[in-house]
């Protein structure tokens, strides 16, 4: 008789964090196959599609309630910033190197913590704004302005992150009374729209190979997001956030193998700045609060 094999609790949220790590970076790798073929317009269609048949089993459960809110302007807004978010990074993907985008995307809890002074009226402590300097600082490490040119690709990376950061805002209001997967379906419900009308215009119906191929998208997008909700439940996110460094790892090598893109050194340099910056703030607060601050996800 085998006997069961038992994580310490003091990993579990760290495991957590590093599978969803490997699941996000898979999900890109997958989502930059499907690009090579399908317009990302028709990619983020299906992806969304099925993301929002995965909820199928809660709209079950609870009926014609499952959309109950006294908050729908609240749900509007944070489905704008996931379609600009989701149409951002899946365009990203396509076209900018993996380590590259891992990095700009680290700079989504450092605009984020502008928007909750501006849009939440938070106070803001020395600590944050050294904090918030040097996240700024990362992201020039990175996109070196003046230095390397500035595509495209990298300024819609960089939007994507901002929009990432609006929509977490969103959904640090909207979790004091509303259910995740209500959150959830209410931006795929704006999602799917958008990206209806956009895939209208260069659609092309999928095989059958692309339509395995994007249903193993929605299943990973479901279990990544899925893994790092784990990974913050299962510890504090002083706890699991270094280890979010392996996404930058990862993504780094599956580029240099799978899609020959050559290793930046000062993409990992602002990259472990801004994940630096994040980190001592999430550390500092938890000792002021002795609780772990809220976190949210991307893609």
């Amino acid at each position: 008789m085998h006997k069961r094999f038992n994580v310490p609790p003091g990993l579990v949220g760290p495991f957590y964090m590093v599978w969803s790590c490997l699941l996000f970076v898979c999900l890109w790798v997958l989502i930059r196959i499907a690009t090579e073929t399908m317009h990302p317009f028709i990619v983020i269609l299906f992806r969304s599609v099925f993301a929002l048949m995965a909820l199928a089993p809660f709209f079950w459960r609870e009926g014609r309630s499952a959309l109950k809110t006294s908050r729908f302007g609240l749900h509007a807004l944070r489905g704008l910033f996931a379609t600009f978010a989701t149409f951002s990074i899946f365009y990203a993907v396509s076209v900018v190197p993996l380590a590259d985008l891992v990095a700009i995307t680290y700079a989504a809890p450092v605009f984020a913590t502008l928007g909750a002074v501006v849009m939440l009226g938070e106070r803001i402590r020395m600590r944050r704004i050294m904090s918030t300097f040097f996240g700024f600082l990362g992201v020039m490490i990175v996109l070196r302005p003046g230095v390397e040119a500035l595509t495209p690709g990298v300024m819609i990376g960089l939007f994507g992150s901002i929009a990432i950061a609006g929509s977490l805002l969103t959904i640090k209001t909207l979790t004091a009374t509303e259910k995740p997967q209500a959150i959830v379906a209410y931006s795929l419900l704006f999602v799917v729209p958008a990206a209806l009308i956009a895939a209208a215009y260069v659609w092309r119906m999928p095989t059958w190979e692309e339509l395995a191929l994007l249903a193993l998208i929605g299943i990973l997008v479901s279990m990544a997001q899925t893994a790092l909700t784990h990974a913050f439940l299962h510890g504090e996110a002083t706890q699991v956030l270094p280890f979010d460094f392996v996404r930058l790892i990862l993504a780094s090598l599956f580029g240099i193998f799978l899609f020959n893109e050559p290793v930046d050194l000062w993409t990992w340099v602002g990259g472990a700045v801004i994940l630096a910056s994040t980190i001592y703030t999430a550390f500092r607060e938890a000792r002021d609060d002795h609780r772990a601050p809220k976190a949210g996800s991307f893609g």
